[in-house]
């Protein structure tokens, strides 16, 4: 419905103007037109005005056929067409006529018109614009949820929270450590202490190359080397820890 209300818009607007062009043009013929300079001023669709400015016969005769030609159905390219070469059979075709395709204004004549043909709906004025925007159902709110670019850029730009982050899977890795460590000293009655070792020496590789890992994830930044250094001196202090248990074990 708006879209075809915008296209009749466009009809309308765009009959007014072949009729003005046609006039316009025909006022540059000295045969017929006391005043060449003569133009009409009128706003677009007022056809008040325009009569009005024709009263003064800037072209002899030209009242009856603009009469004739305002009187024409153009409510669609196809009705734009007719007008257009109904005005041309007239003011081009009739007997001693032809002449006028001679005169300077001519070329640019035709162009104009063909333009005004071919409606545009995209090139409606922007007030109309408005007024059926304003007509539209509100949006569901999902839908008018955007995100802008700037909006995205700035959060990408902000390291902090990603730092923090970092951060703290260091020292939950550290802590997991820590606790991987511990777990020989409350297990003094296993029987196969030369398998736990070889398990939690197990974990701690893993551990170290989950380090490596998020490591080489990393960028420069001073919050994350000092949780990079951290975790690196506690691996070294239960690695340490584990080779006196190891050693200590042994000698039982």
């Amino acid at each position: 419905m708006v879209w075809s209300t915008l296209a009749q818009g466009q009809a309308d607007r765009a009959k007014f103007e072949i009729i003005r062009e046609t006039i316009n043009f025909l006022a540059t013929d000295k045969a017929v037109s006391p005043d060449t300079t003569f133009r009409i001023s009128c706003e677009t669709l007022d056809y008040d005005c325009f009569k009005q400015q024709l009263s003064s016969n800037p072209v002899n005769g030209i009242e009856r056929w603009y009469n004739a030609w305002r009187s024409m159905k153009a409510t669609d390219e196809a009705g734009l067409a007719a007008l257009r070469k109904q005005v041309f059979a007239d003011i081009f075709e009739r007997p001693g006529k032809g002449y006028r395709k001679q005169l300077a204004g001519y070329k640019a004549y035709v162009a104009r018109t063909e333009d005004l043909i071919h409606l545009s709906v995209d090139e409606a004025p922007m007030e109309q614009i408005a007024i059926d925007s304003a007509e539209e159902p509100p949006q569901h709110p999902a839908q008018s949820a955007i995100i802008y670019p700037e909006q995205t850029n700035e959060e990408n730009k902000n390291p902090e929270k990603e730092d923090t982050m970092i951060a703290y899977l260091a020292i939950t890795l550290a802590i997991i450590a820590l606790v991987v460590v511990a777990l020989p000293l409350f297990k003094k009655k296993e029987q196969e202490p030369a398998a736990d070792f070889y398990g939690l020496q197990e974990r701690l590789d893993e551990l170290a190359l989950r380090m490596k890992r998020l490591e080489q994830k990393m960028a420069d930044s001073p919050i994350r080397d000092e949780a990079i250094t951290s975790l690196t001196e506690i691996m070294e202090s239960v690695e340490k820890r584990v080779v006196e248990l190891e050693n200590n074990s042994n000698a039982g």
